[in-house]
């Protein structure tokens, strides 16, 4: 069986099967195959009428999933891959035409109006924009970076 787990969520992943943890309670719980120091803790999941115990080592950093029977008999042990955390952009920065160029219309539309957009896309390609439309587009710009975090500079 392969198991993965979410760093984040503290889901185990038993093949497709995601198994949210019932405990988070950190336990020593017996010492690291690969380098023999001690395995800590990190959830506790239900799988049918097993109990499954992630664990990390202290010193080697290695991730285990131990698995216990109902009576809590160790049963078996086996290596847990970690699934990717994502990193999102936050802040990223717009302050020429080749970065505005990159926003879908939509998210634009979402927060700005025909003329404000125009605007947008004037002063992006150092053209003279009508003032007024800059003027209220730069009003919107905390919310558009609320909402998309995309930070206009423009």
């Amino acid at each position: 069986m392969e198991y993965s787990y979410d760093l984040n969520g503290n889901n185990l992943y038993i093949e497709e099967s995601r198994i949210p943890a019932y405990s988070l309670e950190e336990n020593e719980i017996g010492n690291c195959t690969s380098c023999d120091s001690i395995l800590m803790s990190l959830s506790y999941h239900s799988a049918g009428e097993r109990t499954v115990v992630v664990t990390k080592c202290v010193s080697c950093g290695a991730f285990y999933a131990n698995i216990y029977n109902s009576e809590w008999n160790w049963v078996d042990e086996a290596p847990v891959a970690l699934l990717p955390i994502p990193i999102p952009i936050s802040n990223q920065i717009i302050d020429d035409w080749k970065g505005l160029e990159t926003i879908p219309i939509k998210k634009l539309e979402a927060v700005f109006s025909k003329g404000e957009i125009e605007a947008l896309i004037s002063r992006a390609k150092d053209k003279t924009p009508v003032r007024q439309y800059l003027y209220r587009a730069r009003k919107k710009y905390g919310l558009f970076e609320e909402i998309f975090d995309l930070k206009l500079v423009i």
